[in-house]
């Protein structure tokens, strides 16, 4: 995986809340900067999104960014600190294709698209190519087309927060 895959880049607080969340032995390390669920509907650990995540009324619910690297090890659980995914923050992370974001008009375009985010070859990256779909957890409101970064909310209706469960 890829340390630093999302940041923050507006908050309407002064600092964002964490939690610490527990992560089960021998999973995946998780580091900073890395989305996440919970591992099951009503567990109390968390794992990484897998490609296509999220869809709001089937996946696990979104618990947020990781704050830190996890601790657990493959013999003993572990825990992270986790961003609270609250209204108003401002993600940014790469697209899937740079190449559909590198103009202005382009990203104007993609805003208020609702999408999923893909795993591949250890990077996330958030998915303009899967297109507008209803129950998809991110919205873009933004981008940057030098750096091909793209600028999203996550939809109060895909977190633990919400409290809705799947």
């Amino acid at each position: 995986m890829a340390k630093g895959d999302i940041s923050i880049v507006r908050r309407p607080y002064d600092s964002v809340p964490t939690m610490t969340f527990q992560t089960a032995a021998s999973a995946t390390e998780i580091l900073a900067g890395e989305p996440l669920k919970l591992s099951a509907a009503g567990a109390v650990d968390v794992i990484h999104l897998a490609t296509l995540d999220l869809t709001i009324g089937t996946d696990t619910q979104f618990v947020g960014i990781a704050a830190t690297d996890s601790t657990h090890t493959a013999s003993a659980a572990g825990l992270v600190d986790v961003y609270m995914p609250l209204p108003g923050i401002v993600y940014e992370m790469a697209a899937t294709t740079a190449a559909n974001v590198d103009t202005a008009a382009e990203i104007l375009a993609l805003q208020n698209d609702r999408v999923v985010m893909t795993l591949a070859a250890g990077v996330f990256t958030l998915d303009e190519d899967a297109g507008d779909g209803a129950n998809n957890a991110f919205m873009i409101v933004g981008g940057n087309p030098t750096t091909g970064k793209l600028e999203f909310i996550v939809r109060s209706d895909a977190t633990y927060l919400s409290g809705e469960s799947v």
